[in-house]
């Protein structure tokens, strides 16, 4: 039997000491599944939960020798991934794939890979197994040498139209309950792929992903994995919903009371953009009787100006209204911002702070609590501001680590920065950037 060994990519260079929680690797978890479906003997090592440093990587695939090995890529472990597999020895096969390859494979057919490398662009659970087979339907885009680059778009034999018919194997996601904000068990899940919205910073953006559609998962499909949850994990207590937009619109609320409603022990928390509800306000009381405990709002920018140059939709006002209700309702709110986009003044670092302030104070009046959770701008592979900033000044930053918000606890892993690309000092930015963290 065929051996495969698919590893969750690390985000540090070392190993890590601090004590931090990390979501499991879904999307490695469907392809372990699909995998193990066709008759290869699958292990998935989450290097990061496990908190491996990189050369620790390199002596596990080379000790284990898999026939082959894969690993995903994004935009702050590029370089990372690279050296280990420009280092490992293995006489097998390797797969690199992850979102950001879509806008990096040209870079991946130059390295010094002693095998053959299969590029992956695009979702990889159906056409990684053929690959490995040899039973592959379709040919590579790009042939050279020992390395292929395909291409899964929607035209491809090998997209997943149908996602409610892919299984999750959950028995490949070793350890993967957290403990939540409140302090209960909690495991991840996902119902949807695709975003509808076109955010300039975004790698899920609508305008990158043409090739593909957004697809969802039928709500019997969901249940059926809730109630295998529910039956693995007795003492789990909610669920999150990793979906860019699981809340689409108002209509989803009662889409959501007929999927939680057969689990009266689960709460849930999930993400949602403010114009799902901004022409709806009288709807969102009907996310309390689904159980949601707490929604995720990208809000980014306080500063309209910066808000019209990230293409983010949504006003200030629709910001303001839809939060109340939501937290009138006794639904807390989790706000993330964005600090250091390009241009971005000191004027516009205020009106972000304002807001969420503003925000502070109304869940001071409300059932529902109010948190921030806060970020340095980062230029990812192939998004609109990636290719202006590059274009403008020839280079991108490497990534390197920000201790700005290392005060405080479970941030390293999102403390990241490809540069200061505002109008303003690094020492201003990291300091409108705690201040709002502390909120």
């Amino acid at each position: 039997m065929k051996k495969f060994l698919l590893l969750n990519s690390p985000i540090f260079w070392d190993s890590v000491k601090e004590n931090e929680q990390y979501l499991s690797p879904l999307g490695l978890g469907y392809i372990a599944t699909c995998l193990d479906k066709a008759g290869i003997k699958v292990e998935l090592v989450d290097c990061v939960k496990e908190k491996m440093s990189v050369e620790e990587i390199v002596d596990l695939i080379n000790k284990r020798n898999p026939d082959f090995f894969g690993m995903n890529i994004f935009s702050q472990n590029y370089e990372l991934v690279k050296y280990i597999f420009e280092q490992t020895k293995t006489n097998g096969e390797a797969f690199a794939g992850g979102q950001t390859v879509k806008s990096i494979y040209n870079n991946i057919l130059s390295w010094k890979f002693h095998g053959k490398i299969n590029i992956i662009i695009g979702e990889g659970e159906l056409i990684l197994p053929e690959i490995a087979l040899g039973t592959c339907r379709e040919n590579p885009i790009i042939s050279q040498g020992s390395k292929s680059v395909y291409r899964v778009d929607k035209n491809s034999k090998y997209y997943p139209n149908n996602i409610s018919d892919i299984y999750l194997d959950r028995n490949f996601l070793d350890d993967e309950i957290i403990t939540n904000h409140y302090g209960e068990k909690e495991v991840a899940i996902i119902t949807s792929r695709g975003c509808m919205y076109n955010c300039a910073f975004c790698g899920g953006a609508k305008s990158l992903n043409q090739d593909t559609t957004i697809r969802i998962r039928t709500e019997e499909s969901v249940i059926k994995e809730i109630s295998g949850i529910v039956k693995l994990y007795p003492h789990v207590r909610s669920v999150r919903i990793l979906d860019d937009l699981f809340l689409r619109n108002a209509d989803g609320i009662e889409m959501a009371r007929r999927i939680f409603e057969p689990f009266p022990t689960l709460s849930w928390r999930g993400m949602v953009h403010v114009l799902s509800f901004a022409q709806n306000l009288n709807k969102i009381c009907g996310l309390k009787h689904s159980r949601c405990r707490e929604l995720f709002v990208g809000i980014e920018s306080g500063s309209m100006r910066v808000r019209k140059r990230i293409n983010k939709r949504g006003t200030i006002k629709d910001i303001l209204n839809v939060s109340k209700k939501i937290m009138e309702n006794g639904i807390d709110l989790k706000g993330y911002f964005i600090y250091g986009f390009p241009e971005e003044t000191k004027e516009d670092f205020q009106c972000t702070y304002d807001l969420a302030y503003k925000l502070k104070e109304i869940s001071e009046k409300t059932i529902g609590n109010f948190r921030t959770s806060v970020f340095q701008f980062r230029p990812y592979h192939g998004t609109r501001l990636y290719n202006e900033i590059l274009s403008k000044s020839g280079i991108i930053k490497d990534c390197s680590f920000n201790a700005s918000i290392s005060q405080f606890e479970g941030r390293s892993q999102f403390n990241f920065e490809f540069g200061n690309y505002s109008s303003e000092s690094d020492e201003l930015l990291n300091y409108y950037i705690i201040k709002t963290q502390k909120l």
